[in-house]
């Protein structure tokens, strides 16, 4: 499971790079730019009158997660055929191709004819920030599209600043380069510097001195929200920012089974559990699995089975019941239904939800509270992290505390609204590529793009508190 990003990563360049030595010519123009970008390509030297492939290299890419553990990121060499080009009787060929959404840096592009390779040149995909909408009220949600991130450590984490402070991280490993997220307009009225720089921990300032530096490659990307006069914007209730309840599937059959109406939901959802082919009028015992235990008492943790109550069989040895979702960690758990010796298990997933942000105004300097309900445990799951107005503020765990959080907040100074987003991070993990994740300065950070976070699927929440009185 943990294999070198390192070895992947030469590898990827054997399996593009090594076909033997062409002998054509392709020349690109431009030879780097954005997703999207038209590229002239020229080439000579080739087989007359001959349908070559043009072929992009790439690579699929991943996250690598065990068991509650992170282990970091890997690579397999990929490539896809962009278009067919026609030699003439001199074996020249020119053709247009458009940069395709993909990871960034180096791409080795060929011209094939069968398995053999007549032609290579390179090209670099550099990165592109851009806003929608770029200037509204404040709170405007603001939607932030980046594409051309890297896939391997030190080419994937890049860092967005507002008003030249961190609001977080992004990456695109699971979204091929590109990452799509919404950030609040925060501020006075006025424009704002909005900057994408890269850094596989945190911002690195002088990427030209570096020994990775790549003079072709845009490692500093910038854009400008205008916030304009007008009645601030909220963000939708916190309810309406879980993730959707996956449907469940009925119990059939003529063995003993259980199952759920839905198969997923936040603490307090309803769930309906059925049983089917059990003992007739027998009282079923009914647990649920879960993790106790904490990462720094020095005690660790263990799966147990947590008592969930009984229920009692029809005559026809069946059992129709709603109970809300249990107030307990995210992640997924395995229900048990057991009468004497039979049993019957189903799987369920508690996902996270804002509960409180109480009071929703607040004089300045006052202490305010947010609550959190069903977070997780395992290495990308054990933490949520906290912006405010668009700068980092911090972590919160809830591990020991069986999936619940609270956060003591004490009130910004300045009167009017603001904003508190809440994203899924990496709390910890391993790897086997030296100097590369076996750092932990990297983790923690707010993972901006959420659906590219590792292991569970967890929403991210948008919020917003207002600041009144003197």
């Amino acid at each position: 499971m943990k294999r070198s990003l390192i070895l992947a990563f030469s590898l990827w360049l054997v399996a593009t790079l090594g076909f033997g030595v062409a002998e054509g010519v392709l020349t690109f123009s431009p030879n780097s730019g954005p997703v999207g970008t038209a590229v002239a390509a020229t080439a000579s030297g080739l087989p007359a009158n001959a349908t070559l492939d043009f072929v992009w290299a790439t690579a699929d890419a991943r996250w690598l997660v065990e068991d509650g553990h992170f282990y970091g990121q890997d690579a397999d060499a990929a490539q896809a055929v962009l278009l067919s080009v026609m030699t003439d009787k001199d074996g020249k060929a020119s053709f247009t191709f458009t940069v395709p959404t993909d990871f960034g840096y180096v791409h080795n592009t060929t011209l094939v004819q069968g398995e053999e390779v007549v032609a290579r040149q390179g090209f670099t995909l550099t990165p592109e920030l851009t806003l929608s909408p770029t200037s509204g009220p404040l709170g405007t949600p603001i939607t932030v599209t980046v594409t051309g991130l890297g896939f391997n450590f030190y080419q994937s984490g890049w860092h967005l600043m507002y008003d030249n402070a961190q609001t977080g991280w992004v990456t695109g490993i699971t979204t091929q380069g590109s990452a799509t997220f919404t950030i609040p307009a925060t501020g006075n009225e006025g424009p704002h510097l909005l900057q994408l720089l890269t850094g596989p921990r945190r911002p690195y300032l002088n990427i030209e001195q570096s020994p990775n530096y790549q003079p072709a490659m845009a490692y500093h990307e910038h854009a400008t929200f205008t916030i304009t006069p007008g009645q601030a914007v909220t963000p939708p209730d916190a309810a309406d920012q879980t993730l959707p309840r996956v449907k469940g599937q009925q119990a059939l059959g003529s063995d003993p089974a259980i199952a759920v109406d839905f198969a997923s939901g936040i603490v307090g959802s309803p769930i309906r559990l059925m049983g089917v082919n059990y003992p007739a009028e027998t009282t079923v015992e009914l647990s649920y699995s879960s993790v106790r235990g904490n990462r720094i008492s020095g005690g660790g943790w263990q799966t147990v089975d947590v008592p969930w109550g009984s229920v009692k069989t029809d005559a026809a040895g069946g059992f129709d019941v709603t109970w809300p979702t249990p107030d307990d960690l995210a992640g997924a758990r395995t229900i048990t239904a057991v009468a004497g010796g039979t049993s019957a298990t189903v799987d369920y997933t508690i996902t996270p939800n804002v509960e409180a942000l109480t009071p929703s105004q607040v004089a300045p300097g006052a202490t305010f509270q947010l609550t959190l309900k069903g977070t997780g445990w395992s290495d990308t799951g054990n933490i949520y992290t906290v912006v405010i107005d668009n700068s980092y503020f911090g972590y919160a765990c809830g591990f020991n505390t069986n999936g619940t959080i609270v956060i003591n907040f004490t009130a910004p100074l300045e009167p009017g609204w603001h904003y508190l987003d809440l994203y899924p991070s990496i709390y910890q993990g391993t790897s086997d590529v030296p100097t590369t994740t076996t750092s932990n300065d990297h983790f923690q950070l707010p993972m901006l793009n959420a659906i590219d976070h590792p292991g569970e699927e967890l929403p991210a929440f948008h919020l917003a508190f207002e600041v009144v009185g003197e």
